[in-house]
């Protein structure tokens, strides 16, 4: 019986698309044999094809061998049987799609097919954990690890209790994403999108209705935010970022500044006096817009080099705040 994160050798990651197969990819190169589960050969043909790009990009980088990679390969099983997956296993780590009926189905077949304290995590980017446990007869030992893609490269993983969560599951999440070199945020509380998507949200928001207005492209807003507030976001949280913006600190950058404008200072645009009230109808009409934008922009590109550009910059930055 597993009882500490340590313990943990056999992890089955259910579910191999794209966050799935980075985490397998972590855990194998942390010394873990990991089973990998999807619904067929082709699905799982793709998946150790990610794999192997991912461990190209760690070699390239530095970050591990040929040898550690070849190591690392051998201890990754895939298969399309469930049961033979889960068989053993110390840990899971869900990848599923994102749509509740389905999350049920997969924690009824998972709460079923494993040991009774065996921890089931999810990778569910803003799925409440409450209501998913509800599919289960064990629901205290499930919980959201949500990670930041591709979780193999990027430290970043919350951790989110469900109501019937039991504080020991939550703290074996935690303790084990630590082992594997993550770092764990455990959330207070329980809300859709957790901390990062609940803030991420309001940026794509405010981008769709930048590019929906007419204010600038997506490719503009894209190049305005990454050769500004991204870089200095890389390196620390808005908070950090408010108090080095202004003299007076976070009380003058994200109170006095923000909420406490005279009429005479806040004085809206044409743009903001004439544009429509936001609605969901809308808001889709100007994410088709940004949709078309972006494809036009990434017309051409191998979107496989792509990836392999953006992890390969992740690792530097990665350096350049690990060297601080």
């Amino acid at each position: 019986m597993v009882t500490k994160a340590s313990e943990i050798s056999l992890v089955a990651c259910v579910g191999g698309g794209t966050i799935g197969f980075s985490w397998a990819v972590l855990f194998a190169q942390h010394g873990l044999q990991v089973n990998i589960y999807d619904i067929s050969d082709e699905a799982l043909d793709w998946t150790m094809r990610e794999i192997r790009s991912a461990h190209g990009t760690l070699v390239e980088a530095g970050v591990m061998t040929e040898e550690e990679v070849a190591a690392a390969q051998n201890r990754i099983t895939t298969t399309t049987d469930l049961a033979v997956a889960l068989k053993d296993v110390d840990f899971v780590q869900e990848s599923g799609p994102e749509r509740y009926r389905i999350k049920r189905e997969i924690y009824r077949e998972l709460d079923r097919l494993t040991r009774p304290e065996v921890v089931l995590a999810s990778s569910t980017s803003a799925m409440l954990m409450t209501e998913i446990q509800k599919a289960t007869t064990h629901p205290d030992r499930c919980v959201v690890a949500h990670p930041y893609n591709p979780p193999h490269i990027v430290p970043s993983v919350e951790i989110v209790a469900g109501e019937l969560t039991s504080a020991e599951t939550v703290a074996l999440a935690r303790d084990f994403m630590a082992r594997m070199g993550r770092v764990p945020v455990v959330a207070r509380k329980e809300c859709r999108g957790h901390i990062v998507n609940h803030m991420q949200a309001v940026l794509y928001r405010e981008a769709l209705w930048l590019v929906g207005n007419g204010v600038a492209t997506v490719d503009e807003i894209d190049l305005a935010f990454r050769t500004g507030p991204g870089l200095r976001l890389a390196l620390m949280g808005p908070f950090a970022v408010g108090m080095m913006t202004s003299p007076g600190g976070l009380q003058d950058t994200m109170v006095d500044r923000k909420l406490d404008h005279s009429l005479e200072d806040d004085i809206p645009s044409r743009i903001e006096r004439e544009a429509p009230p936001r609605t969901p109808e809308l808001a889709r009409e100007w994410a088709k817009i940004c949709v078309a934008q972006m494809e036009a922009e990434l017309a051409g590109k191998d979107m496989e080099q792509v990836k392999k550009w953006r992890d390969a910059k992740l690792l530097q930055i990665l350096d350049v705040i690990a060297a601080e």
